[in-house]
């Protein structure tokens, strides 16, 4: 069964704590956000089973299953592991931080939180999975045409026209190389550079660089498919 998935992002928000749980649903509403809420851990993997979530605010100290614990069963789960966490904790220390991105966090705010800071690492790991997201239907289209390309090359047999498959094949070679070293370089090239983009949550240029990358992306795939 798929999961339910309405329009626009939708964020669970996490916390044991009904006070912590009012202020951040009404911070996020007023943004236009759509949120669910999950009181517990246990309750956190059964909305998770039934639902998809384009993050995950994810209260650190909760009795029985704590934030530590969910975000590793999350990632261990292959159909939602890929989701953006972002821990909040009035933990601050070091090794409480580094715990949580060891455990696969994206990100790590400590209480009592500014509200301007929450709502751009939220905006920020949105658009990162957004922008990841389009780029995997990049490549996707990608291997489609490549396979495309070579039943294409091979479509007609060798008692017909031997001649003109074989310079089908070598055409289709160069279109190869010409994928190769354009749009599944720039792809690498790109996806290292989100890699270097994540944790620079603070600074006001991200999303501009996001878009760039993309849009590098869309003209080299634009390239192929006037090949």
């Amino acid at each position: 069964m798929d999961k339910i998935h309405p329009p626009g992002p939708v964020i669970l928000l996490v916390d044991d704590n009904p006070r912590n749980l009012q202020v951040l649903g009404k911070l996020l509403l007023k943004e236009k956000y759509k949120i669910e809420f999950a009181v517990n851990g246990e309750s956190t993997l059964e909305w998770l089973k039934n639902r998809q979530f384009d993050l995950i605010l994810l209260d650190l100290n909760m009795p029985g299953m704590n934030g530590f614990e969910v975000c590793k069963r999350i990632r261990s789960d292959k159909e939602m592991y890929e989701i953006p966490i972002i821990f909040l904790s009035a933990e601050s220390e070091r090794e409480s931080i580094l715990k949580g991105f060891e455990v696969g966090a994206q990100d790590y705010v400590t209480k009592p939180f500014d509200s301007r800071e929450l709502l751009a690492r939220v905006k920020t790991q949105l658009d990162l999975k957004s922008k990841t997201e389009k780029l995997e239907k990049i490549n996707k289209w990608l291997s489609r045409k490549i396979d495309n390309w070579l039943k294409a090359s091979v479509s007609k047999p060798w008692s017909v026209e031997t001649n003109d498959l074989s310079a089908k094949l070598i055409e289709f070679d160069k279109n190869q190389s010409f994928v190769m070293k354009d749009i599944c370089l720039e792809l690498n090239t790109s996806i290292k550079e989100i890699e270097k983009l994540i944790g620079k949550n603070n600074d006001p240029n991200i999303k501009h660089q996001f878009e760039e990358i993309v849009k590098r992306m869309e003209d080299s795939v634009g390239k192929l498919g006037k090949l």
